[in-house]
């Protein structure tokens, strides 16, 4: 549980989308104190808990709010060690839906408690959500019933443009690297791809935007006027100018579940260039809105790097697919729909069911 970044987009994104689809749906979420609040609509109804310390939080005044609300579904996005002995008590109140972002832990976050929890949460829940048919099979693999797992695309993430606060021109030849420094992201594979790239392009600017720590990777970089470091957590009103003035998306990831980034980048027109691993490919047309490289291989990046920044139309027509495939895969309207069929099947097939659904962040 979280009260900033990509988890909080998400929920706000799911929330606001299911409390929009059915007059009949009454959304709560139970949320971290300090949660931006504007992301959510006026529909979601907010029960704040506050931390204790880093990772723990007031786990009786999470029961007493579900027991107060009494919910139809509890539904946790947020897969936590806390919440693992709490899912007997839990199923008592209502059947238990759980979103499984990262059915596999990332090597460098590898943590036996915390992987654990992922799998005793993904058998203990009554329905799982994943993001791809990938992850989907990897669920399966450990154990989990293929009957209660439902896939679930990764959402649009339209509303940052939205929040513009300023307008920004792409800034030609651009490559945008957008998200947490951590060493499954591949970031060293890019670096590596820079000399082939600069050397067809020699005013190319790399951004790498993130907080996490970003030391390795200072002394593989040779020419430092081709990057530009932003090491540090990025606001959501600065997001948007980020992916305003970059001219191409890039996930050189060695390993993966499924990513926010893709979505922002389709919000904003951008093609992307990403790595065949986990679900990333299920969301990418290939050689449409964008590229899909193997992972671990600098030269193919930097060739489609190139084949997209070197080719203006085809950038141009990358960008416009990849909004499109964005509306047509990716919409919320959809993924609500979708959600409450499932939630559906754990309640029984009632001809207007009135939901109240207990959203755990």
């Amino acid at each position: 549980m979280i009260n900033k970044g990509g988890m909080v987009h998400y929920v706000s994104q799911l929330c606001n989308s299911l409390a929009d689809f059915s007059a009949e749906c009454d959304v709560y979420l139970i949320a971290p104190e300090g949660i931006n609040e504007n992301l959510f609509n006026s529909r979601v109804i907010l029960r704040k808990i506050p931390s204790i310390d880093r990772h723990g939080y007031r786990i009786d005044l999470m029961v007493k709010y579900l027991l107060d609300i009494g919910p139809d579904i509890i539904h946790t996005s947020m897969v936590h060690p806390f919440i693992v002995p709490l899912l007997p008590v839990l199923k008592k109140i209502a059947p238990v839906a759980a979103t499984v972002h990262d059915v596999q832990l990332h090597s460098d976050q590898k943590n036996l408690i915390c992987d654990m929890s992922t799998l005793i949460t993904s058998k203990l829940a009554d329905l799982d959500f994943v993001h791809g048919e990938k992850l989907k099979l990897e669920l399966i693999k450990r154990g989990v019933l293929n009957s209660k797992i439902s896939i679930i695309p990764h959402g649009d993430y339209s509303f940052f443009s939205s929040i513009i606060h300023k307008k920004i021109n792409e800034e030609e030849n651009t490559i945008l690297f957008f998200g947490r420094i951590l060493e499954y992201k591949g970031i060293d594979y890019l670096i590596k791809a820079e000399p082939l790239i600069s050397e067809k392009i020699p005013n190319i600017k790399i951004i790498i935007a993130g907080s996490g720590d970003f030391s390795k990777y200072e002394s593989m970089i040779n020419h430092k006027n081709h990057f530009e470091i932003i090491n540090e957590y990025i606001p959501d009103e600065k997001v948007s100018e980020l992916f305003q003035k970059s001219s191409v998306v890039v996930l050189p990831y060695v390993e993966a579940s499924q990513t926010g980034i893709i979505p922002i980048a389709y919000a904003f027109k951008k093609p992307v260039v990403a790595t065949d691993v986990g679900s990333l490919s299920e969301v990418i047309v290939d050689g449409v809105t964008g590229f899909i490289v193997p992972p671990r291989d600098s030269k193919l990046l930097a060739d489609s790097l190139l084949n997209i920044l070197l080719n203006k139309n085809l950038k141009n027509s990358m960008g416009s697919a990849a909004y499109e495939f964005m509306k047509e895969n990716m919409s919320w309207k959809g993924i609500a729909q979708k959600t409450i069929v499932e939630y559906q099947k754990l309640l029984g097939n009632f001809e207007k069911p009135r939901y109240l659904i207990g959203s755990l962040q």
